[in-house]
């Protein structure tokens, strides 16, 4: 596999550790690219203020851009909360983290979105290529809980909270298993 990071910065400050390649994004830039390879194409994520909210696309190597999040959610929306939204529009001091890892373990990258509010909201946005389209396949949200950041190893996502308490999203055959130490294994119960 082949990453290519444009713009990274120390790993000190990053809300999400253990991506194989990333760069960070916050609105009052002008915007950030990360090129990488997956299913032997080349990609170039890049992520942009685009009228009131981010807005992040995807351009293959024939030029085809696809945009995978807008509005504080993936393209096809959803139901989770939205990081940092007042309304329909984005607080310009949100973060973001666009990167690569692979969760799937089959050699091929997933793209991550990744958006933290800088207080008490984060969400995470795993995309795969299935070789014609880019399609979520976990979304890992949190708000008012106190979970600041996540770390990512091999297949698994972690968060912890303050009292201790690890939650875990692990990809298997595609998609994430939700699982938290203190039993209580209902993702919805972090925001």
């Amino acid at each position: 596999m082949a990453f290519t990071t444009l713009q990274a910065s120390a790993a000190g400050g990053v809300f999400v550790k253990g991506l194989d390649a990333f760069t960070e994004y916050n609105p009052g830039q002008e915007g950030a690219t990360l090129s990488f390879t997956t299913k032997g194409r080349s990609f170039k994520a890049v992520a942009l203020w685009y009228g009131s909210s981010v807005s992040v696309a995807v351009e293959d190597d024939s030029g085809q851009r696809t945009i995978i999040y807008k509005d504080g959610a993936p393209s096809g929306g959803s139901e989770l909360p939205k990081i940092g939204f007042s309304g329909s529009t984005e607080s310009k001091s949100n973060s973001y983290i666009i990167g690569v890892h692979d969760f799937t373990n089959n050699g091929n990258a997933e793209l991550t979105v990744a958006v933290t509010d800088g207080s008490d909201g984060i969400a995470i946005y795993v995309f795969e290529y299935d070789g014609y389209n880019w399609k979520p396949v976990g979304s890992m949200v949190t708000k008012g809980k106190g979970l600041g950041g996540c770390r990512i190893f091999r297949q698994a996502l972690t968060m912890k909270d303050r009292s201790g308490v690890l939650y875990t999203w692990t990809c298997h055959g595609g998609r994430f298993d939700f699982l938290s130490s203190d039993k209580v294994n209902d993702p919805s119960k972090l925001y």
